[in-house]
């Protein structure tokens, strides 16, 4: 049972109004085709701007990276 004397830990939030961003492999076709996808919905003046779908392309990026660190180390 948590002691109710106990301060509250600190909560760290980002920030909704910035989108996630990507960090594609260095030299991977795939990294770069979502990210010339990402860099479309990502600018807040482009017609096709979408938070969500921007979330998640940054995401789909970063696992993809994953995926190729697994196979050979970062450039």
């Amino acid at each position: 049972m948590p002691n109710r004397n106990q301060l509250p830990h600190e909560v760290h939030l980002t920030d909704p109004l910035k989108p996630i961003t990507p960090r594609p492999y260095p030299k991977c076709d795939v990294c770069s085709a979502l990210l010339k996808e990402w860099l479309s919905v990502s600018e807040p003046a482009s017609p096709s701007f979408d938070r969500a779908e921007c979330s998640r392309i940054a995401a789909e990026i970063n696992a993809h990276r994953l995926k190729d660190e697994r196979r050979a180390p970062a450039m």
